[in-house]
């Protein structure tokens, strides 16, 4: 708590002394002096460090189930907050008075040498504080008393399994009811009114949302690389291009094997389905030989584009369709790699109907891999050959 104060005061402070670099005339005397250092460490260290320590006192019993020292925690935020705004308040002052930053040393003017002396003097009070919270950190892990699970009383769900949280830390999923669960457990005398539907649903499927989740984000990632692709090959422009230097035909060709991939696979889950061991691993050594044809093509692709001059930096056009190609390629590689490991499972009699969910996540995500290639295949290959 106190470190959470200190964050909301500092970083109030940061940003007030921010506001003056609105003023055009200010900023102009500031902008390159040690107002700004001090500014910005008002946010950057008084906000994101302070939130951080405090995250880290707050959490650190669930993570390893022991407590920290209260007493130690006290001395670490008195030497923090005191070594912080000795080192940086007096440096807006030293900015009013003309001292440049990014300079290691400064002439003999009158009061920049003990304001600086100050400033270094408070900054060993930050090294203090660092340092204990390591001690306090280790004397912790070593003995500290047991946290339980719930040290804090506190309300969200964290709280509700053991500390340090066991492997995918739940299950399934704890009785909410209301708002505040962990509350109604504690104190089932008051608790808060009930929130929605009092049934539990079935637990979701670990593999498939975890894969889900990896597909957002790449598909995010793939979206900006497709559209810097396209932004900057609209037009045509002087050297090697889409249409001078690629071959539709036989990247076409290679493509048709990815897209098999996805059919073979999909053979592959409902061969297994049915408990067709053989038929599945022999559509799933297929998928795997369709992908890795697609990848001799590519790398056959990239062998013909340097042995006739299209590098790396060549141009914009060679950057761009590098980066794109190169990025969706290592993604098949990686797909590449699950499917042997699934392989190997399935060789040895182990892909259990438990395990069949990695089957299925991993289906998920060649799928994608697929799909992108469509963009990419499109914005790359088909559109700059438009008229």
């Amino acid at each position: 708590m106190l470190y959470g104060i200190a964050f909301l005061c500092q970083f109030t402070l940061g940003g007030l002394s921010g506001v003056t670099h609105a003023e055009a005339a200010l900023d102009w005397q500031t902008k390159n002096s040690y107002y700004l250092v001090a500014h910005f460490h008002y946010v950057a260290v008084g906000g994101i460090f302070f939130a951080i320590l405090a995250g880290l006192h707050y959490w650190l019993p669930k993570m390893s189930g022991r407590m920290l020292s209260e007493r130690l925690g006290k001395w670490e935020f008195w030497l923090m907050v005191i070594g912080f705004n000795g080192t940086f308040a007096i440096q807006h002052f030293l900015g009013f008075m003309g001292m440049p930053r990014r300079v290691y040393t400064y002439p003999d003017f009158a009061n920049w040498g003990w304001m600086n002396l100050v400033s270094t003097i408070a900054a060993f009070f930050m090294a203090a504080a660092a340092l204990l919270f390591l001690v306090n950190l280790a004397l912790s892990l070593r003995k500290g008393p047991p946290a339980g699970d719930n040290p804090w009383e506190g309300w969200t769900l964290e709280w509700a399994t053991s500390s340090p949280p066991p492997a995918h830390n739940f299950e399934t999923l704890p009785r909410i009811r209301s708002r505040r669960p962990l509350w109604d457990l504690t104190h089932p005398d008051r608790p808060d009114p009930v929130v929605g539907s009092d049934e539990a649903g079935p637990p979701p499927d670990k593999s498939k949302t975890a894969v889900w989740a990896l597909i957002a984000g790449e598909a995010a990632f793939f979206a900006v690389l497709i559209l810097v692709f396209a932004f900057y090959n609209v037009s045509p422009r002087p050297g090697p291009s889409s249409r001078s230097s690629l071959d539709l035909l036989k990247t076409g060709i290679f493509s048709v094997c990815l897209f098999l991939s996805s059919f073979t696979f999909w053979r592959c889950e409902s061969a297994y389905a049915h408990e067709r061991r053989r038929a599945a691993l022999t559509w799933l050594g297929l998928t795997i030989a369709l992908g890795a044809v697609f990848m001799v093509g590519q790398g056959m692709e990239y062998i013909g584009l340097y042995r006739g001059g299209v590098g790396l930096s060549t141009n914009i056009f060679a950057s761009t369709f590098y980066a794109l190609t190169g990025f969706h390629g290592f993604h098949v590689c990686l797909g590449l790699l699950a499917l042997l490991i699934v392989f190997a499972i399935a060789a040895r009699g182990k892909l259990s109907p438990r395990r069949f969910s990695g089957l299925a996540a991993v289906g998920l995500y060649w799928h994608f891999v697929d799909i992108v290639w469509v963009f990419v295949l499109t914005t790359v290959y088909i559109i700059p050959r438009l008229p």
